[in-house]
């Protein structure tokens, strides 16, 4: 496996940390903002926030191309599929999200 599609499957790895990221902080982070404002007039703005960055961390995720083949990751045509979002490999070309740690590397 070249640096190339190491550095690529680490950076999808780290994206998809980021959608358990936002799933996770949502009800904290209203939480704290009730409390320092001791009102929830800030639960629209802080959840139209959230959002935002939750469908944007998403689509960065949906979107991610495979470094082996160049495909769409997460799909198994050219349409983008939510469905396959926490599959351990590609499902165009079957290059495992964490390929160093393969057992026998020469049987890719």
């Amino acid at each position: 496996m070249t640096l190339r599609e190491t550095v690529g499957l680490r950076k999808i790895r780290r994206e998809r940390m980021w959608i358990w990221f936002w799933v996770i902080s949502y009800l904290p982070v209203v939480l704290i903002v009730r409390g320092a404002t001791h009102s929830h007039q800030a639960d629209g703005p802080v959840t139209f926030i959230w959002i935002a960055a939750f469908l944007g961390t998403l689509s960065r995720v949906i979107f991610s191309r495979c470094p082996h083949c160049g495909g769409l990751f997460f799909s198994t045509d050219k349409a983008v599929r939510v469905r396959y979002l926490f599959t351990g490999k590609c499902m165009q070309c079957g290059q495992p999200l964490k390929a160093e740690r393969v057992m026998y590397p020469s049987l890719e």
